[in-house]
């Protein structure tokens, strides 16, 4: 898959550079000054960035649909990788070895039988990570929902953040894959585009948060 990634030199220059698959290469050179930029590969899940980010190009290219469909897909993606990521730690922590093939193929099974519906699968992992359910993390995480609120007043409607996202992201997806509704417009893909980079990054937030709890416990055996 093809996307783009961006880049900043110390010159102040911005801009972005083709990436093929998860090859993200060493070094690129600046267009303004031609000086060689090294780049470190990023940390987490390579395949979720790179569908948000094709996604992002998608809707600068006008293809409202895809936009659409690649946001959904990217927050779905980083879903499982987390999922998988901390089963096996935790199993790995439990059993002090590394989780076998059979055992990563159970972890797949738990994921696709146990938690069908993207409300379970948002709770699951808010439960994995942070202790607590997905609207439970955000009530005391409120500024990870500050960009949402402000920009769109319907999120009031909502009788909470989980619902507000699945009915304005995943459910929009689902009415291009399900039922062939392919003429969403520029303000669907723009809305679908955020809110896919809001759950990414309030992810991302609760992976960090299950980082934190576990070097805490890893610091308190020590002492």
């Amino acid at each position: 898959m093809k996307y783009l990634i961006p880049v900043s030199c110390s010159c102040g220059e911005s801009f972005a550079k083709d990436v093929v698959g998860t090859q993200v290469p060493e070094t690129v050179y600046c267009p303004r000054r031609g000086s060689p930029i090294h780049l470190v590969a990023p940390l987490g899940n390579v395949v979720a960035m790179a569908i948000l980010s094709r996604a992002r190009t998608e809707f600068e290219n006008g293809d409202w649909t895809l936009t659409v469909v690649l946001g959904a897909m990217g927050v779905e993606c980083e879903l499982v990788f987390l999922f998988m990521k901390w089963s096996r730690l935790d199993y790995e922590i439990l059993s002090n070895r590394d989780a076998t093939d059979a055992e990563e193929e159970a972890f797949e099974k738990q994921w696709r039988d146990d938690f069908r519906t993207i409300a379970a699968k948002l709770d699951k992992v808010s439960n994995l990570l942070t202790g607590q359910a997905f609207d439970s993390f955000l009530s005391q995480n409120s500024r990870l929902l500050q960009d949402v609120r402000a920009r769109y007043s319907a999120f009031n409607n909502y009788k909470s953040a989980k619902e507000f996202f699945i009915e304005e992201l995943c459910r929009k997806r689902n009415k291009i894959v399900h039922s062939g509704k392919i003429d969403f417009q520029k303000s669907d893909a723009e809305m679908c585009l955020t809110l896919a980079m809001a759950l990414y990054l309030i992810l991302i937030e609760m992976d960090m948060t299950r980082r934190t709890t576990l070097d805490a416990q890893f610091d308190a055996k020590k002492k």
